[in-house]
């Protein structure tokens, strides 16, 4: 192998996982081929390499992480084997928090917790950075939540009035009211194969980790960002009145107009901007101000669009339908405009972790099925404010999705 920084090593590794789920995957639906299995076996031997080269470039500090997560996957894929090859009764698949120490079907050992198995918990999975999907800088996820929250919220302001030097003055009531945040459950699973479960060569704690966090990082952006009929679990882009913008020259002042429009409701502050790929390349071709010629300023610019903080992400043009079913749509194109200090983003009580191994279905697929759940919530507090209640509360005031309709020709485009 070529020489490679840490950096490479861990792209590369990355993209091994990648494929290796791939194949992971196929074998779900029909027998890998042999030249699949032969690249399955490779692509784990380099893994395994990737491994080796990267202690080789580690820091003492780095190494000893190194050590320990391996000594974690150690455990972890002995826990795994037991559950598969042992056929516990239902006591082996337990929760990360609690262990069945009672009754006859005990399991005081055979727990992720007795493990030391921790780092497959929130805080990894919440701080991952996963390209294309970045959230936006003021929303801020609340972890570990118990109970329900009671957010408190005030309902109207003091009014001056002019009056005479000596006549009473009306009084005023201050009203307060408060709303909750209502948790759903979120879950995920992901099958191991016993190939994978057997080769100790293959860094099974990072893989799992890697693949929870790449999911966790997706369901966060489809769900804070897309829109659609789906009410149990909603961002607040599918709350508000879609308005429809033309891309045309003036769509730069448009767009600034949107922004100032929410500003006059008093709220002040930089919002952030949200597009897609194609939606930023189109803009940074835009002038800014339309037809001028002595001017290089465009919509966006220095990865802000009209002067504001932007995000670029493909889930601001999904709907997610009633059913929960998430969908790109195919003919038209978003932008989303929000203060996401105002959405409330919690996840509750504890993130759970189990490992099935001793269903036939998954004995016969050749596999151990690890999952995760936990409960999460988004709760948009702008339709609160400005005279809005819990039982008829404004639609999103901090929040607006423009609906981008193509010009008449493409010259209207500067």
């Amino acid at each position: 192998m070529k020489e490679m920084t840490k950096t490479q090593i861990q792209e590369r590794q990355v993209a091994c996982w990648n494929r290796i789920d791939e194949l992971d995957e196929v074998s779900k639906t029909r027998e890998l081929t042999a030249d699949e299995q032969k690249e399955q076996r490779s692509l784990i031997d380099e893994s395994a390499k990737l491994s080796t080269r990267a202690k080789a470039l580690a820091s003492d500090v780095e190494l000893a992480k190194i050590r320990e997560r391996e000594e974690k996957g150690k455990k972890l894929r002995e826990e795994i084997k037991s559950c598969g090859l042992e056929r516990r009764a239902a006591n082996a698949t337990t929760i990360l928090a609690n262990a069945i120490t009672t009754g006859d079907d005990q399991n005081a050992t055979a727990n992720l917790e007795a493990g030391g198995l921790i780092p497959v918990e929130i805080k990894p999975i919440i701080d991952t950075k996963v390209p294309g999907i970045e959230l936006p800088d003021d929303l801020v996820m609340l972890t570990g939540v118990t109970g329900t929250q009671v957010i408190p919220y005030s309902i109207n302001d003091v009014k001056f009035t002019v009056e005479g030097e000596v006549s009473k003055v009306a009084e005023q009531a201050l009203d307060f009211a408060n709303t909750k945040c209502y948790p759903q459950r979120v879950a995920a699973s992901v099958p191991v194969s016993f190939r994978a479960i057997d080769n100790a060569a293959f860094d099974i704690i990072a893989f799992l980790t890697f693949k929870f966090q790449k999911g966790w990082a997706m369901f966060r952006a489809l769900h804070v960002y897309a829109h659609g009929e789906y009410t149990k679990l909603q961002s607040p882009f599918a709350k508000v009145t879609v308005k429809e913008l033309t891309l045309d020259a003036n769509i730069g002042k448009n767009l600034a107009k949107e922004i100032a429009e929410m500003y006059d409701l008093g709220f002040e502050g930089d919002p952030e901007v949200i597009m897609d790929k194609t939606t930023e390349v189109d803009l940074a071709f835009t002038k800014l101000i339309p037809g001028t010629t002595d001017s290089n300023r465009t919509v966006v610019q220095d990865g802000r669009c009209v002067g504001y903080r932007m995000k670029v992400s493909p889930y601001i043009d999904y709907a997610i339908n009633s059913s929960g079913v998430a969908s790109k749509d195919a003919t038209y194109r978003y932008i989303g405009i929000g203060h996401f200090g105002y959405l409330q983003e919690q996840q509750h009580g504890e993130l759970r972790f189990n490992i099935d191994g001793t269903s036939q279905e998954n004995f016969d697929r050749g596999c151990v099925s690890v999952g995760m759940s936990t409960d999460y919530s988004l709760t948009d507090l702008s339709a609160l404010v400005n005279g809005g209640d819990a039982n008829t509360p404004h639609k999103p005031q901090a929040f607006k999705l423009i609906k981008l309709i193509e010009p008449a020709s493409s010259s209207d485009i500067d």
